[in-house]
């Protein structure tokens, strides 16, 4: 009789930051009905992966689901799987945080579970070749990645019914391959079609198996599957299909099989991922041109054929994408590097080694089909523990240098630190990248600018009804009707002391759409160390104008003083407005315990518009985190405030995320040739 082997594996993962009642609605909805359907079916035999993230909160908020993965383990039904503990992208962090993230994950199923863990689900299968060293001095002996990997590679298709090894300086690592088509099928097809597909793979010798690992979201949380996977049983019907059909279809797990075959022999996979993540990495109008691609293809029935040959970017093209995820990653990964070249020799404090560890989480770094990158909520999350683990630095006696190119960008960044307040001044244009509020770790400069997606495409053709068909990546839904009116791209990088001259024609609306009409063209910057801080000097033109702006700031305690002088250096008079831009991301745009204060008049909401004349002070303010961040102006401005509000695809379809209160003081200028403009301003920030 034909046989065939089947590993069916889940991977279930919430990040760093989470939502509570996200994590409650996973575990209502998927993790722990999955595992009450496993359990009545005592002869299958699965593989499981839960996050770090995960098992942290479900020790402490749900231990039920943790009992029954474990009274499931004990009885022979699942193997575990491990990863990096807080589920980092392994080839974006240091090789000794690999290992660490990855033992500490063994550690924990060896302590709760009394399991060896052999094998690793590799995050969002990003694979690159020295991989293979971190994961085998972690003594893991085999990993899961899509057959895509193989196909890149030059596999043979029919050929992907088993292990095969690869090897970095002679370590050897095996690696099973993902069937994309089961992917595809589980859960959106009838149970019976995937029975239909492993039939295809049986032949006499009944030793080949085939692997569909996957989210285990995608089994009750993703739109429409609850009603298929539990409503309908899809998942129960799935079992008894695999029970029925046991005399030629034998679930098994990776250590099982592994332990049992030898592998199909050598092979060198290429750097990559599953197939989508190639496509959204990729630039805009790349993505674009690769979403027509593909679709031509389909229509033509040669997509499945030219899969090998078509291939987008790598994971790590997000960092060049998005500055905003380079940055974190860079300033998470500057820190990791100090506490290893510190000489502690791996005894670095546990609490100052797992704060790192969170802040690799990889979900805050990147976007594909879910929030990812957009969520303030997770970036906040992954700067707070940043926060915390660069206080522990210090405080066990760690040092940062002054000056250092955090970003790899080319041009060097300050560090300021008081007691109170960290901020960084890039060298470029004399702009801060960033600004913490270090009693309570909160990164109040957090957000993201407006970007365009390859996906805003497909907006005009986006619907509210909801959908149980088809896959995910193809569900194209919105959570707000009249988004696309609402589809802003910055022309330039949001942060803050962003310089801008404009004339009288200009509003608050073109401000907030982002078109205003600058008409300042800066030249070039110098930015210098001075007592307490940095003094900045740029040099620009205005039409025809030549002028110079020259800002200092000094940082004391919780108070960042920063004075401006604008010289018009040109022949000719210069009649226009002066406007410094700053941006904060406090969180939750419409919650009511956060809000703006102008002149201590109540101003609405952070996600509120405004334009305020003759203001001497503007707070925003967050009860929740208790502090509010204060400008004062020494003269009278005239205050534009906008939010800053990006469109992005969830798993839900499209929605509107609140990003930053974006605020522009803004005074006239009537500058004859050689005339002065000067004026003070002071950023402070206060406990509440």
């Amino acid at each position: 009789m034909k046989k065939v082997q089947f590993i069916f594996g889940i991977h279930n993962h919430q990040p760093v930051g989470n939502f509570d009642d996200v994590f409650q609605h996973a575990c209502d909805r998927s993790y722990l009905p999955f595992l009450k359907v496993l359990d009545k079916f005592p002869n299958i035999s699965m593989a499981f992966h839960f996050s770090g993230s995960l098992i942290e909160w479900i020790e402490v908020h749900r231990p039920e689901v943790l009992a029954l993965l474990k009274k499931l383990v004990m009885r022979g039904n699942i193997e575990v799987l491990g990863a990096g503990f807080y589920e980092p992208i392994l080839a974006m962090i240091p090789e000794a945080d690999q290992i660490g993230q990855i033992q500490k994950m063994n550690d924990w199923a060896k302590d709760r579970l009394d399991y060896d863990i052999k094998g690793n689900w590799v995050t969002e299968r990003v694979w690159e070749p020295h991989l293979t060293l971190g994961l085998r001095k972690a003594n893991i002996d085999y990993i899961v990645l899509d057959d895509y990997h193989f196909l890149t590679s030059g596999v043979d298709p029919q050929k992907l019914s088993g292990y095969y090894f690869t090897e970095q300086e002679g370590e050897v690592l095996s690696v099973f391959p993902i069937s994309q088509r089961l992917r595809y099928a589980m859960p959106f097809e009838d149970p019976q079609m995937t029975i239909d597909i492993l039939r295809e793979y049986a032949n006499e010798g009944g030793e080949d198996v085939i692997v569909m690992a996957d989210d285990g979201e995608k089994f009750g949380i993703w739109p429409g599957t609850w009603e298929t996977v539990h409503e309908q049983k899809w998942l129960e019907r799935f079992f008894s299909l695999l029970e029925a059909n046991s005399e030629w279809l034998t679930t098994t797990t990776f250590k099982k099989y592994h332990s049992a075959h030898a592998p199909r022999g050598l092979v060198y996979l290429p750097t990559s991922s599953y197939f989508e993540m190639s496509q959204w990495t990729l630039s805009t109008d790349l993505g674009q041109k690769m979403d027509h691609l593909i679709h031509d293809l389909e229509d033509q029935g040669q997509a499945e054929n030219s899969r090998p040959f078509i291939k987008g970017g790598m994971w790590r093209n997000f960092l060049t994408k998005y500055p905003e995820s380079n940055w974190l990653q860079k300033r998470v990964q500057f820190l990791s590097l100090s506490v290893n070249n510190t000489g502690w020799n791996g005894q670095a404090p546990a609490q100052l080694q797992d704060d790192i560890f969170r802040a690799q989480c990889n979900c805050g770094y990147w976007h594909g089909v879910f929030g990812g990158l957009y969520l303030p909520h997770l970036r906040h999350a992954l700067y707070e523990n940043l926060l915390k683990a660069e206080e522990t630095f210090l405080n066990a006696g760690g040092t940062f240098p002054g000056l250092v190119d955090l970003d790899m960008d080319g041009f060097m960044e300050y560090r300021l630190r008081s007691e109170m307040i960290q901020l960084f001044v890039s060298s470029e244009k004399g702009q801060i990248r960033e600004i913490d509020w270090l009693p309570a770790h909160f990164n109040i400069t957090n957000y993201l600018q407006r970007y365009s997606e390859s996906y805003h495409e497909k907006l005009a053709s986006a619907s509210s009804e909801s959908s149980t068909n088809g896959s995910i990546h193809d569900v194209v839904l919105t959570k707000e009707e009249g988004l696309q009116d609402k589809l802003f791209v910055d022309q330039y990088p949001r942060h803050t002391l962003v310089d801008h001259i404009f004339n009288s024609e200009q509003n608050q609306d073109a401000y907030y759409r982002g078109s205003l009409a600058d008409i300042l063209h800066l030249k070039s910057s110098t930015v210098e160390q001075a007592e307490a801080g940095v003094a900045i000097t740029s040099s620009a033109t205005v039409n025809d104008a030549i002028m110079s702006i020259s800002k200092s700031l000094e940082l004391h305690h919780n108070q960042l003083f920063i004075k401006i002088r604008v010289h018009n250096q040109g022949t000719e008079a210069l009649e226009q407005k002066y406007g410094l831009e700053f941006n904060f991301g406090l969180l939750g745009g419409n919650s009511p315990d956060r809000y703006y204060m102008v002149d201590d008049q109540h101003g609405g909401n952070l996600h509120a518009h405004g334009d305020d004349p003759h203001v001497l002070s503007v707070s925003l303010i967050n009860e929740w985190d208790k502090f509010q961040v204060n400008l004062k102006f020494s003269r009278a401005c005239q205050l534009w405030r906008a939010p800053i509000e990006t469109i992005s695809m969830s798993e839900a379809g499209f929605e509107r995320v609140y990003q930053a209160s974006s605020l522009l003081p803004h005074w006239e200028l009537n500058l004859k040739p050689g005339e002065i403009f000067e004026t003070d301003l002071v950023l402070s920030i206060d406990q509440i």
